[in-house]
C-alpha cells in the first residue's frame, strides 16, 4: 500500500491564502524526503471558508518545480464543468514539464453551486463526464482525432504538447455512488472512494460492489491498485494531544460544510436531494469521536499502524491519500510534525 497526501485547503476567516499556499508547498516538498509518493489536490469553486482550490493543476506545477519523484495527482477534477480539451492540453503540459508523473483524477462533481457558477446543468453531470472521458483518451492517443458528442466536438484537432505517459497519464475516477462505483467496474477505470463522503461502513458495502461488477465485465484484478482511498489522518504522541490538535479543525469543516450543504439543497435536482439530506444530517452531527470512528484515522503511532492494517484487510486499497489538516485549521508546523510520525513510526510498518 502506497501513501500520498490530500489537499482541500480550506482557508478560514483570519488566514491567509497565500500562507495557506506557501505551507502547502513546503509540506508536499517535505513529504517526498518523508516517503510519501504522490499529492492529491481537489478542485473546488465559490467558498473559500470550504477551499481556495479552484485549479489544483497550477498548485500541482508548483510543486512539480521543487520535487522529483512525486507523483501529481487531480482528486479530482470535475470534467462537467469544463472543455475536455482543455483539461487534455493542461494535464498533458502538467505531464511533460513533470517528467511523466500525472495521476489523472476525475469525477463528475456533487455542488450544485459549482454547476449553477459555470452554467452547467447538474442533471447532466453524468452523461457529460463520460463523454468528456471518452473525448480526453481520444486527444490524449490519437495523432489526429475528430468527435462528435451530445455535449463536445472536435473536428481534425491535434494535441500539442502531447503526455510524456504512454498510452496516456493513468485515469482514476470519483465513485461515490453505486451507480458511479458500478459504472466505473464495469469499464474497468480504476476508483477514488473518500471515508468523508461515505464512511468505513458503507464503503464495506461500495467495494465489493464495485469490484464484482469489475471481474463480472472480465477485468483482470490489479491486487489493490484498483481502488485508491482517501481518509483523514492525524499522527500524534498521545491520544489527547491528537484530540486537541484536530478538533477545531473537525468543528470548522463540520459548520462550513453543513452551511454549504444547505445552499445546495436549494439548487440542487430532485433525484440528487435524498443523497444531499443524508450527507446534512451526517456534517451537523459530527464530532471528533464521531468522525474519528468511522471516517478517519486520528490517533498515536501504533494504532495508526494497527488501524491501518485493518483498512488494508477489509479493503485492500492499493493507495492511501492522508488528509492531514481535515478542517484547515491545524498549525502549519503541527501537521509538519505529523507527517514526521508518520513517516518514522507508521510507515516502516504498513
Amino acid at each position: 500500500m502506497q501513501f500520498g497526501l490530500h489537499y482541500l485547503m480550506s482557508c478560514a476567516d483570519g488566514q491567509s491564502p497565500a500562507q495557506r499556499y506557501r505551507e502547502t508547498l513546503e509540506q508536499a516538498t517535505r513529504a517526498e524526503a518523508l516517503g510519501f509518493e504522490s499529492v492529491w489536490p481537489v478542485e473546488h469553486h465559490f467558498n473559500r471558508s470550504l477551499s481556495i482550490l479552484p485549479c489544483p493543476t497550477l498548485l500541482l506545477a508548483a510543486i512539480a518545480s521543487r520535487t522529483s519523484t512525486l507523483r501529481l495527482g487531480t482528486a479530482i477534477i470535475q470534467l462537467p464543468l469544463a472543455h475536455p480539451m482543455r483539461i487534455a492540453e493542461e494535464l498533458a503540459m502538467l505531464d511533460v514539464l513533470s517528467d511523466g508523473r500525472v495521476e489523472a483524477g476525475v469525477g463528475r462533481g456533487g455542488n450544485p453551486t459549482h454547476f449553477a457558477g459555470y452554467g452547467v446543468s447538474m442533471a447532466e453531470s453524468r452523461d457529460r463526464m463520460i463523454e468528456a472521458l471518452a473525448y480526453l483518451r481520444r486527444a490524449w492517443t490519437e495523432e489526429r482525432f475528430s468527435f462528435e458528442g451530445r455535449f463536445f466536438q472536435a473536428d481534425d484537432l491535434s494535441l500539442a504538447p502531447r503526455p510524456i505517459q504512454q498510452p496516456h497519464p493513468p485515469i482514476r475516477v470519483a465513485a461515490n455512488s453505486a451507480e458511479t462505483a458500478a459504472w466505473a467496474g464495469r469499464e474497468g477505470y480504476p476508483i477514488f472512494l473518500a471515508s468523508n463522503v461515505n464512511p468505513l461502513p458503507r464503503l464495506r458495502e461500495l467495494v465489493p460492489q464495485y469490484r464484482r461488477a469489475r471481474a463480472e465485465a472480465g477485468h483482470a484484478s490489479r491486487n489493490g491498485d484498483d481502488l485508491t482511498l482517501l481518509m483523514p489522518v492525524f499522527v500524534g504522541e498521545s491520544r489527547r494531544q491528537v484530540e486537541r490538535d484536530v478538533s477545531p479543525s473537525v468543528r470548522q469543516f463540520a459548520e462550513s460544510s453543513a452551511a454549504v450543504v444547505q445552499t445546495w439543497l436549494a439548487k440542487a435536482p430532485e433525484a440528487e436531494r435524498p443523497k444531499l439530506e443524508a450527507f446534512f444530517e451526517q456534517l451537523c452531527g459530527m464530532t471528533f469521536e464521531s468522525v474519528n470512528a468511522v471516517t478517519a484515522i486520528f490517533d498515536t503511532p501504533s494504532a495508526c499502524v494497527e488501524r491501518l492494517h485493518r483498512v488494508r484487510e477489509e479493503l485492500n486499497p492499493g493507495r492511501l491519500i492522508c488528509w492531514f489538516n481535515f478542517g484547515g485549521l491545524v498549525p502549519h508546523e503541527k501537521v509538519m510534525r505529523s507527517m514526521e510520525l508518520f513517516s518514522s513510526r507508521v510507515l516502516p510498518h504498513v
